[in-house]
């Protein structure tokens, strides 16, 4: 990814130092997609620009923030959006905090056979799925690191996207952990979310290892609450590798939600072809307790595209 980086001085303020500097970087990226479920075939197309910013305090604290120019990656029309900066992340020696809009909660960690990014846009929905409603909105994150492990909590006060920080209806928390184990990473998440009078709770785990000449990844979700048609658990898998120049991935995700169940298998390949170009295409199937097809939606859904970054 090329980057354009510019020198400015900061604004003198309480967290700047009056000769600090500050630090932008620009990047660009485009997707352009063709979709084909059943016979029903459609284009979707975006991508945008991004600004990323960086200063550090003379105490040593970085500060960041991002925005960005965008339209939606995969779409099928051109309304685009600028978004300016909706949240602030302070690094410090021990860690990083981030407040402010788009904080998510770490759930779906054990879904590591979903793999597919345009493929699942016309596709059928599973009759029950297991994982939370409410993941993102106004909060609070904190990240750290102690010895070989990485830990996260997270608050959403709001899910809403309103900062009603001690009224809001949807609210959502959340904490995980990472660590080396034997030859690979696992990863421990729990969520939950409060939806008015509704509440659910989800816990995650992935292992993730180098195997076979690539990566297999291993997950398990299981979620309880208040939604019926949420609860039960789903077993997750993936491989991944290098063929030919080629990456290739498959993905397995067993659902089995409140009696019903329901199985996806993803397949994915992509190739670089320089110059931060690439050409990929992905495959997915669903069957069990699905909706049925229909002239707009299948269970199995084909995308070729091609990727572009700046």
């Amino acid at each position: 990814m090329k980057k354009i980086k510019y020198l400015l001085s900061a604004i003198p303020a309480a967290l700047f130092a009056t000769s600090a500097q500050a630090d932008i970087s620009v990047s660009g990226s485009a997707t352009a997609a063709y979709t084909d479920a059943g016979g029903n075939t459609s284009a979707t197309y975006g991508g945008g620009v991004s600004f990323a910013m960086s200063t550090t305090t003379d105490g040593g604290v970085t500060i960041s923030a991002s925005s960005a120019i965008s339209n939606d990656s995969d779409s099928v029309g051109s309304g685009g959006a600028a978004s300016g900066v909706t949240a602030l992340t302070f690094g410090f020696s021990g860690g990083s905090i981030t407040i402010g809009g788009d904080v998510g909660t770490p759930d779906g960690v054990g879904k590591v056979g979903e793999l597919v990014a345009y493929a699942d846009d016309n596709q059928v929905a599973k009759d029950n799925v297991v994982g939370l409603t409410e993941d993102e909105g106004d909060g609070i994150s904190l990240s750290t690191s102690v010895g070989d492990m990485s830990i996260t909590a997270v608050y959403v006060y709001d899910g809403g996207g309103a900062g009603n920080i001690d009224g809001a209806t949807n609210t959502a928390q959340g904490a995980s952990l990472s660590m080396a184990v034997g030859g690979g990473t696992l990863t421990l998440a729990h969520a939950s979310e409060e939806r008015g009078s509704t509440s659910n709770n989800e816990f995650g785990a992935s292992y993730v290892m180098s195997a076979a000449g690539g990566t297999i990844s291993l997950g398990f979700t299981g979620t309880e609450g208040d939604t019926a048609t949420k609860e039960g658990e789903a077993v997750s898998l993936a491989y991944s590798t290098s063929l030919g120049g080629a990456d290739v991935a498959i993905g397995y995700t067993g659902h089995d939600a409140n009696t019903k169940t329901a199985n996806q298998t993803d397949i994915t390949i992509s190739s670089s072809l320089g110059g931060g170009a690439s050409i990929f295409g992905e495959y997915t199937n669903v069957s069990g307790d699905i909706a049925s097809n229909s002239s707009t939606k299948d269970a199995s859904v084909l995308a070729l595209g091609t990727s572009i970054s700046f």
